[in-house]
């Protein structure tokens, strides 16, 4: 594949995506991937459980890597 330098110039050695190039990389999901997979559950399920998954999924995002916060887990309804 070729691209072009910044002086303009045809070069076959030019990479648009560094990282994706570099040997032995394997992709691996984001961290908050599991918060955000609680998300959709929370949203595809009735009733609706939306607000205490996404807030989750937001403390995640903001978190530094390895200070993520527990994954939502609902509460069970009480059966009579």
């Amino acid at each position: 594949m070729t691209g072009r330098t910044a002086t303009g110039e045809n070069s076959s050695e030019y990479s648009f995506n560094k990282h994706s190039t570099a040997p032995n990389t394997e992709s691996k999901p984001h961290r908050c991937n599991g918060h955000l997979e609680d998300v959709l559950t929370g949203v595809s399920k009735l009733p609706m459980d939306f607000a205490k998954p996404f807030s989750a999924f937001l403390s995640c995002l903001k978190s530094n890597p390895g200070q993520e916060p527990s994954r939502y887990v609902p509460a069970k309804p009480e059966e009579p």
